[in-house]
């Protein structure tokens, strides 16, 4: 089993991002991991970052950076996954997914009963509630979450123009 390691990371504060390229293997991809996952950190143009570097004794695995106000930082190749990457394992929407189908197993609600609450096909709710894929059907996963006994509350922030 290959390891993800970074291979790059450029900050772009036009964007609000760290660009990070991850490698397994022989395969990269590039994400953009924004500012705000680095939460009390405060990095923007006027506190940038001085110094980010990848940890070639951890594999490659983490870096760790400086800003200007002196606060340090680290993060692990898996973080970045968590916050860029939908179809990851353990990012929200697959957690979500996971608590779904554990709620609605043990409140022994079947998926043709979720299927006609939520007005579409037994065989759409299981595409719905599949793990390790990305769906599009936020709406209908809210709905089945809140059939399931969950609360769900999303935040929506404002973008100011530069």
């Amino acid at each position: 089993m290959n390891k993800i390691r970074i291979n790059s990371i450029v900050p772009n504060y036009r964007k609000k991002v760290l660009e990070i390229c991850l490698q397994t293997g022989r395969n990269k991809k590039e994400y953009n991991l924004p500012f705000s996952a680095f939460k009390g950190m405060q990095v923007r143009v006027k506190n940038p970052f001085i110094k980010i570097s990848i940890e070639k004794d951890l594999a490659s695995q983490s870096a760790s950076f400086i800003l200007k106000n002196g606060k340090k930082g680290d993060f692990h190749a898996d973080f970045v996954l968590y916050h860029c990457e939908p179809d990851y394992d353990w990012s929200p929407i697959n957690q979500l997914k996971k608590a779904l189908k554990d709620r609605l197993s043990e409140a022994n609600i079947s998926i043709r009963l979720l299927a006609k609450a939520l007005n579409t096909s037994p065989s759409q709710v299981e595409r719905l509630l599949e793990v390790g894929k990305t769906s599009k059907q936020l709406l209908q996963l809210s709905k089945a979450a809140e059939i399931a006994g969950f609360h769900l509350d999303f935040t929506l922030k404002e973008r100011r123009a530069i």
